[in-house]
């Protein structure tokens, strides 16, 4: 009697979770699939009730298992072997949702070139702007190919292909988290990177060079990062206005850009 009802009030049976084979022990994988998702090393160890370094200890018995000799060297390499799964894998396999499907007008990088183009057009025509790239995430989500780029100076040319994780940009779209750099070919000069996200999913990146007589801050940061989620989500949504609405959002963009409070 009693063994009838520990299957579940409804009568299903729980559906077992995911069990992945691999070098990694089921604690490394945890660890791993939250930075994968951003978490930092302190809200990990919060998540799991585990202490920082504890969390610490993981991550670098997983680093070495897997030959990897930084974390983000490590995640691609646990992503490609399957080693740990995505967001939205994981939510599917415990039934918490699907990932969103791709649309059917959404353009193809090929269609996306002139658009992206134009918005790094804009940018540069800011007079304390050195350069602009946009990479889009391939369907797997491992690479990032670039659709646009534009630079002052060659030294700051980056790439046609990059894998996720390589480079600042790679960073930027393995972590989903918008950060600022020092801006390659650059004497002083910051870059600033935001991953083009839609509902979580990532679309790809922008990355933008400032001049060094630029000051560069959190106000710079969050002006680009609100401009790539506009961004991803109209790349995600595809159709006819996606050239006039991008135009739209960069001339907010660079009209908040102008005003912005320069500090003292």
């Amino acid at each position: 009697m009693n063994s009838a009802r520990t299957e579940g009030q409804n009568g299903a049976a729980p559906k077992p979770k995911r069990v992945r084979s691999g070098p990694l022990s089921n604690r490394e994988r945890e660890v791993f699939e939250l930075l994968a998702d951003g978490l930092s090393g302190a809200e990990i160890a919060e998540s799991l009730v585990l202490s920082p370094e504890t969390v610490r200890t993981h991550i670098r018995n997983a680093m070495a298992k897997l030959g990897a000799s930084t974390r983000s060297q490590a995640l691609v390499i646990a992503l490609r072997r399957r080693e740990i799964a995505s967001r939205s894998e994981t939510q599917a396999d415990e039934g918490g949702g699907h990932a969103p499907p791709t649309p059917r007008n959404r353009m193809s990088p090929r269609e996306l070139t002139a658009p992206l183009g134009s918005v790094l057009d804009g940018l540069l025509a800011l007079w304390d702007v050195d350069a602009g790239w946009i990479y889009m995430a391939d369907d797997d989500g491992l690479a990032l190919r670039q659709v646009a780029e534009r630079a002052r100076d060659e030294r700051a040319r980056l790439p046609a292909t990059l894998t996720l994780g390589e480079g600042a940009l790679g960073r930027a779209a393995l972590e989903r988290r918008s950060q600022i750099v020092r801006a390659p070919g650059s004497e002083g000069g910051a870059l600033i990177v935001a991953p083009l996200l839609d509902g979580g999913k990532l679309i790809g990146v922008l990355g933008l060079a400032t001049r060094p007589s630029r000051p560069t801050g959190r106000q710079e940061l969050l002006l680009l990062q609100a401009l790539a989620s506009r961004i991803g989500e109209l790349v995600q949504a595809g159709g006819p206005r996606v050239s006039a609405a991008v135009e739209q959002a960069l001339d907010g963009f660079r009209a908040s850009w102008a005003s912005a409070t320069r500090p003292v």
